[in-house]
């Protein structure tokens, strides 16, 4: 096999591919040992979605079933976790639901509370959460969201809204992204 040595490549100035380097149909370019992504471009994504009713009447925080774990490429990468939660409801007057972000099995950030009036769902819409984490690792970080009743009494839902057999529909992601 040989091997062509280059500094710098550079697609022809003019006609139908101006300023392009193309690789064939069939070919493919091989960065396994080592790829610059520019900064701020996604490196890779995790998604998970949920449509079963979860509920507590817990003060402390409970597991939602929303539970990532992603292995960044990069310990120079930002991770970028986001959920978004439907169908928020207490069956007593205005008690709220908190929603926490736990890093590796401990406490990482609190997220939200939502407050849930007696048997009022509070929108269909989501309630979206978002924080950016810099775990300075390529070892694998698990994330997961939980929740507990903030304040007071009787039962906090999410995904509690369902129209025939369509349930409300709440996710996670985890991104990492290249710095």
């Amino acid at each position: 096999m040989s091997t062509l040595h280059v500094e710098n490549l550079k697609g022809l100035s003019s006609g139908g591919n101006a300023n392009k380097i193309i690789i064939p149909s069939g070919q493919t370019l091989d960065a396994s040992n080592g790829l610059t992504t520019p900064s701020g471009h996604i490196i890779q994504v995790l998604h998970q979605e949920i449509t079963a009713l979860t509920q507590t009447t817990s003060t402390s925080d409970v597991a939602t079933g929303f539970t990532l774990t992603i292995t960044p490429k990069f310990s120079s990468s930002k991770i970028k976790c986001t959920v978004g939660i439907n169908g928020v409801h207490a069956n007593t007057v205005q008690s709220s639901a908190e929603f926490n972000l736990y890093k590796g099995g401990s406490h990482y950030r609190y997220l939200h509370s939502v407050i849930g009036y007696n048997n009022t769902i509070l929108s269909s819409s989501d309630s979206t959460m978002m924080t950016v984490d810099s775990p300075n690792t390529t070892s694998a970080v698990t994330y997961s969201i939980r929740f507990r009743r903030g304040h007071g009494s009787g039962i906090v839902y999410f995904n509690n809204y369902a129209s025939g057999s369509n349930r409300t529909r709440s996710w996670f992601t985890v991104e990492e992204i290249a710095q």
